[in-house]
């Protein structure tokens, strides 16, 4: 009796600990001061549809168009399940759960189609040349006109994603850099592969999200680690990326934790802002201000140097799909116009 009375003292004193464990860690949210908040801001325009999928490059609405980061819309006579993926060269890029990649003329006229393995999740187009990252880490390099596969390879599969999917970039002279799903860019040159270098090795979410060359610099980077890639040398930094851009010559970072950083072009640290318990949804450059998105339904509004905030409280929270063009900010079926 002695012996089950001492198990039992013990496992309430178990399951008390727990207990005031998770008290103790209650999530705090961004909570302004009602004398910080200068007024409302309002989704006053709508889309016509709700947001249905998320690319880096645009939406696909559930009606069939599709908006890109560069305020092209488009109507588009969709398959179920299709979505879009890029826009370049005046052409749009679709592609569907399974496996099949479709290129149309801005009048929806099909250029090419094919079926790969699996889903491709980004893609880019220049030319005649198409780049493709798949859903089972197999990266492609094809001609549209002839179909010719140039360049075909396959990587460690991988099972989570992060939504944010960077795209394979055309960096001249013959270089196309893909971005993997497992950690990794690869590097090819004249549609041979020249180089591949881990960012991160991350178990889950591991795809690369940013990707960008300027001159001889390249910068990438998962949602753990950003990394510069140069002639002198390359520098990482370990952060929990939440969102990442460059404008100018910045790149501005925002993590998990509601901190914000700039960085100059050698990633060397300019300034850190914290909004504390912020929850960044979407953050986009626009004129001379940075407008950050925050998910309880807060928008911030601070300068280049992330200084002078000024905050509104939305008419909405950001808990459906969003996306940052360059000029609206988009949820649900209604969006924000910035001026």
């Amino acid at each position: 009796m002695e012996i089950k009375m001492k198990k039992i003292n013990l496992l309430s004193i178990v399951l008390l600990s727990i207990f005031l464990v998770g008290c103790s860690t209650k999530r705090e949210y961004f909570s302004p001061q009602k004398e910080e908040i200068l007024g409302k801001a309002s989704f006053d325009n709508k889309t016509g549809s709700e947001i249905l999928y998320v690319t880096k490059s645009g939406i696909t609405l559930k009606n069939g168009k599709v908006i890109t980061k560069d305020e092209r819309s488009f109507n588009l006579n969709l398959e179920k399940k299709e979505k879009f993926l890029n826009y370049n060269d005046e052409k749009i890029i679709t592609s569907t759960i399974d496996g099949k990649l479709k290129i149309l003329d801005v009048n929806s006229n099909l250029i090419f189609d094919e079926k790969f393995p699996s889903q491709p999740v980004s893609a880019s187009l220049i030319g005649t040349k198409l780049a493709v990252v798949c859903a089972d880490n197999s990266i492609w390099m094809i001609d549209i006109n002839s179909k010719n596969v140039i360049l075909s390879d396959k990587f460690d599969t991988t099972f989570t994603l992060d939504s944010r999917i960077a795209s394979p970039l055309f960096a001249g002279n013959g270089v196309v850099v893909f971005p993997t799903l497992d950690g990794r860019v690869v590097i090819t040159v004249n549609g041979m592969k020249a180089q591949d270098i881990f960012v991160s090795a991350e178990p889950f979410f591991n795809n690369i999200i940013y990707l960008d060359v300027l001159g001889d610099k390249m910068f990438a980077a998962t949602n753990s680690t950003l990394i510069l890639i140069s002639p002198n040398g390359n520098k990482r930094l370990l952060q929990n990326i939440r969102d990442i851009f460059r404008y100018e010559d910045r790149i501005y970072l925002f993590r998990k934790d509601g901190i914000a950083q700039i960085y100059d072009l050698n990633l060397n640290e300019i300034k850190e802002s914290k909004f504390k318990f912020a929850i960044f949804s979407g953050v986009m450059p626009h004129g001379n201000s940075i407008y950050i998105f925050e998910k309880t339904g807060y928008l911030i509004k601070t300068d280049l140097n992330l200084e002078n905030a000024q905050i509104y409280k939305l008419n909405d929270e950001l808990d459906k799909l969003s996306f940052a063009s360059i000029e609206n900010f988009y949820h649900k079926d209604k969006f924000i116009e910035l001026k």
